[in-house]
């Protein structure tokens, strides 16, 4: 076969498409499925049943800490972007973490991080002797740098809760009692926006809707002891400015914004009755 057919049978081979950049002939090999002795032993999968530990806010549990909160209500416990930590610690092994909660603004995330004792972004995992590739760290311990990374984050979470702005524009306005009132009210929504969109050049995340936002993070590995979590620690934040109304009166206003947890939902592995 000549001509276009017997470009597509090719293509249908496994010749790599004509739009993206050829895999280098020379320097790096491919493995295929005649290689598999190469990626070990036969694994079997694991399975086992699981439970759900569900905490809501303010979030007073005995093995719960919060810490850089600001307010709590029906919305949930507000909590400070990044610095702001909800540290759950279990006695089985967690499988995932669903949280549901609402931003400030509406340009929102959730991260979940899960490191082991003595680990962070910046120092992974530790032993006391050398091996291959591992970096020798300044107290003589050492650490390995291509371990997998213990966090992970959602992004686009466009929900928010009914904050004073929202607030303005969504509901009925209130009854002024003079032309005074009705303007510092004005003025304040002016501000919020004029800030919120930097000055009118951006559209900001102003209104991205009024709703809450579940994100799922299936985080646990049983396989390794080594590497099971028991503790989580959330938090989250908006990518847009904070109590914007304030910048330029005695100002609160901050960035990035804060966020909202109302419940988070911790699946473990359920114990075998023995």
């Amino acid at each position: 076969m000549t001509g276009e057919g017997a470009n597509m049978n090719k293509r249908e081979e496994g010749e790599v498409p004509p739009y993206t950049l050829g895999f280098p002939s020379k320097g790096l090999h491919l493995y295929t499925s005649k290689d598999e002795d190469r990626l070990g032993k036969i694994q079997q999968m694991e399975t086992f049943e699981t439970e759900h530990h569900l905490y809501k806010t303010p979030f007073r549990y005995k093995n719960v800490k919060v810490e850089n909160w600001l307010e709590h209500g029906e919305v949930g416990v507000e909590m400070a972007a990044d610095i702001g930590t909800i540290t759950i610690v279990e006695e089985k092994p967690i499988v995932s973490v669903t949280i549901v909660g609402s931003g400030c603004s509406g340009k929102n995330y959730n991260i979940v991080e899960w490191w082991g004792p003595g680990e962070s972004i910046t120092r992974m995992k530790v032993k006391d002797s050398p091996g291959p590739d591992w970096i020798l760290w300044k107290d003589g311990t050492y650490v390995f740098p291509y371990q997998r990374i213990k966090r992970q984050r959602i992004d686009n979470l466009k929900g928010q809760h009914n904050a004073w702005t929202q607030g303005a524009l969504s509901q009925k306005p209130p009854e002024f009692k003079s032309v005074e009132e009705a303007t510092v009210f004005i003025k304040r929504l002016q501000t919020i926006v004029y800030n919120m969109t930097s000055g009118y050049y951006m559209p900001g995340s102003l209104m991205t809707g009024l709703y809450e936002n579940t994100a799922y993070f299936r985080i646990g590995d049983m396989t390794d002891p080594k590497d099971t979590p028991y503790k989580v620690v959330v938090r989250g934040g908006g990518l847009d400015y904070e109590d914007p109304g304030t910048m330029f009166t005695p100002s609160i206003a901050r960035y990035p914004a804060d966020y909202a947890f109302r419940l988070i939902d911790i699946v473990v592995k359920k114990s075998v009755p023995s």
